[in-house]
């Protein structure tokens, strides 16, 4: 169903230290270094311990603390975090049980963190009056299959020497002979002693060459499948949640409010770069949330989110920014049953965006549960076309022919909307659509040339064609399906190769993708952002003021004069060419851009801002003080535009009504060490 909105390796070592171990915590409160430090230093990620450590605020920590938790809770729905729970239930058993006979804390002990990790074993037996044998406990456990733990293992522990508190025991740290207590060393070798200990213990002699019942390990060899064991263990707490949040609040704290801070949910994402038949590139983007929280609405649920996308240039300067809104509703029936959190969405939307290369950052709020999610691509919109090249490639699980012609839909082309998920997973009764467009396509590379497809499992090659591209249909872009029926289950790659008519490759691109057992895969509801089709003027007006932002400001005016020529009813443009003019000094014209848009009360903001410094650059300060003062009885306090009236005051001899509006400026922003400057002065005559 589609929704659509007209709108404008193994570690060597056996013992894994602790992240973070023998680093300082430097500056942290005591119950914040306490919480890092001792009470999830088993469970926390390498990332997650470096943004906490970033954090500059007790409350940031708090929040931090809340989203960790909420991570890891089983079952969101209810009000206890069950792991939580039974995290600090461990904690506290193994500080009770094993910190009786350690000189640490029962926490810090080989067998509390054991237990802290994998919690209760299935059975423990213990070799404490055994003679000649140190002491030793063997610990079995059963674990859930999603851990991808082994169905079943020991963890053994033993007194070295006889001695001390238990210590994790290595089949190839330790061997046989560290658990007979033979004073007079006579068994060094490894077989030697495992016949001595397999005599005195069997069961536990056996134990000793692996903690994988029923591998087969020789006395003296290496057990590679122990030592992957428990470095899987160690790992266990981390692989088990996905800390992608971590770095979400790190960066957009200062952007989301507090109660949306600690509500985290994941998302997977796309974006597709695309020429127009004008000659503009288009960004297609879409964002697919891992889950959805709806509000009950009779017969449908509404869902209501908001999307905030910033792309920005290499040295971090904001090209584009946009602020849009995806309010939907679906019928309850579509459901059927499973609850609306079965339902997944595909958000999409589509821009303009000039040449060059982007971090595109995406922030999600969903409204109705104040939850947040995010989405970071990294985009490169081709400047040099002098040669073919192919553009990037779109897999695809469908193909749709759009409604209209006079409609600006993402992930479309010449009428046909490309369906497709950003997972690229495919089931074995899909049919593969493969799109690409060919860029500075020449009439002698359309008749002689040819594009080659080869798939490729695991780096080995499996399936190849080539067509001519006199065989696709028209146009510039190029389409082909795969029936994957033949593929089996596991992980591709497509290389699609443009070739010239003597067969020599000029540009390739290429895409993974997942082919699943099952036959299909559930696909997510497509939530399309349509507006009216971009025509040039539609497209000189974006691609302007994204020049205007990068400071190239007469490229920027002459694009925006152009759109100004073409559609001289559009007052936005008219702005933004005013506005151009204004950065490139030429006040004169810019004012009379913007002149015709300061009718009184419909003026926007941006232009009564411009249009009022145009005139203060011209000199024509009584002018510009009115539209200065009709901008703050609109829109509301501005300082700039404060300081800016206080400026005009000055300059026409009101200097008490300029030392009232800077004081004013200074009570709302005190730190303004130029304004205090100048009201001192005032005041001091």
């Amino acid at each position: 169903m589609k929704i659509r909105f007209i709108a404008g390796i193994v570690l060597c070592s056996f013992l894994v230290p602790l992240y973070g171990q023998g680093k300082a915590v430097i500056g942290l409160p005591e119950q914040h270094k306490k919480w890092l430090d001792e009470e999830v230093v088993y469970i926390i990620t390498p990332k997650e311990r470096d943004v906490f450590l970033k954090l500059q605020t007790d409350k940031e920590r708090e929040i931090f603390i809340d989203a960790f938790w909420k991570q890891r809770d089983p079952m969101p729905g209810t009000p206890a975090n069950e792991f939580r729970e039974e995290h600090y239930r461990r904690i506290q058993y193994a500080n009770k049980i094993y910190g009786r006979s350690a000189p640490l804390p029962g926490w810090r002990t080989d067998r509390g963190r054991i237990y802290i990790i994998l919690g209760e074993p299935r059975n423990i037996e213990q070799y404490s009056n055994v003679q000649n044998v140190f002491p030793a406990e063997i610990w079995f456990y059963q674990p859930d299959a999603a851990t991808g733990l082994p169905p079943g293992f020991n963890v053994v522990f033993f007194k070295e020497n006889g001695t001390g508190d238990y210590i994790l025991y290595s089949p190839a740290q330790h061997g046989p002979k560290a658990l007979i207590a033979d004073a007079m060393g006579n068994y060094t070798d490894d077989r030697t002693a495992y016949e001595e200990l397999k005599k005195l213990e069997p069961n536990l002699a056996r134990q000793t060459l692996s903690l994988i019942p029923g591998e087969s390990v020789n006395p003296g060899s290496l057990s590679l499948a122990s030592n992957t064991l428990m470095n899987n263990i160690y790992a266990l707490p981390r692989k088990m949640v996905k800390d992608a949040y971590a770095d979400a609040i790190l960066k957009y704290k200062d952007f989301v409010d507090v109660e949306y801070t600690a509500n985290y949910i994941d998302s997977d994402g796309q974006v597709w770069i695309a020429r127009d038949a004008s000659g503009f590139f288009d960004v297609h983007y879409s964002v697919e949330p891992g889950k959805i929280s709806v509000e009950d609405a009779g017969e449908q649920y509404a869902v209501r989110f908001e999307l905030t996308g910033r792309v920005t240039d290499p040295e971090g300067k904001t090209v584009l920014q946009f602020d849009k809104a995806f309010p939907f509703s679906f019928d309850k029936n579509e459901v059927q049953g499973k609850g609306p959190s079965s339902r997944t969405f595909s958000l999409q939307d589509v821009f303009p965006l000039i040449p060059g290369r982007y971090s595109f950052d995406l922030l999600l709020k969903n409204t109705a549960s104040r939850e947040f999610s995010s989405f970071a691509a990294k985009i490169v919109i081709p400047g040099d076309l002098s040669a073919p090249a192919m553009g990037p490639l779109e897999l695809a699980y469908g193909m749709e022919r759009t409604s209209s012609s006079e409609e600006k839909v993402p992930f479309a082309f010449g009428g046909s909307q490309i369906l497709s998920s950003s997972r690229k997973s495919f089931g074995s009764q899909d049919t593969l659509h493969v799109i690409f467009q060919v860029l500075g396509l020449t009439d002698v590379l359309r008749t002689g040339g040819w594009i080659k497809f080869v798939y490729f499992k695991e780096d080995k090659e499996i399936a190849s064609s080539e067509k001519r591209l006199s065989e696709f249909s028209p146009g510039a872009f190029f389409s082909e399906e795969q029936t994957l029926k033949t593929f089996a289950p596991g992980y591709y790659k497509v290389k699609v190769s443009l070739l010239d008519a003597a067969g020599k490759e000029l540009d390739s691109k290429s895409r993974d993708f997942e082919l699943s057992a099952l036959p299909s895969i559930p696909r997510p509801m497509v939530v399309a952002k349509v507006s009216k089709s971009f025509d040039r003027a539609d497209y000189l007006y974006a691609t302007g003021l994204e020049l205007m932002n990068t400071g190239s400001f007469k490229e920027a005016a002459w694009r925006l004069a152009e759109a100004r020529s073409l559609k001289p009813d559009r007052p936005e443009i008219a702005a933004g060419y005013g506005q151009c003019l204004y950065f490139l000094q030429d006040y004169g014209k810019a004012k009379a851009v913007l002149l015709p848009l300061a009718s009184a009360g419909k003026a926007s903001g941006e232009v009564l801002s411009v249009l009022g410094k145009t005139c203060h650059a011209l000199g024509e300060f009584t002018e510009a003080a009115g539209y200065y003062r009709e901008y703050l009885e609109r829109f509301g306090t501005n300082i700039e535009i404060m300081n800016l009236l206080g400026t005009c005051y000055f300059r026409l001899g009101m200097k008490d009504e300029a030392l009232k509006i800077w004081e004013k400026s200074l009570q709302i922003s005190p730190g303004q060490p130029k304004i205090k400057a100048l009201v001192d002065s005032l005041k001091n005559k």
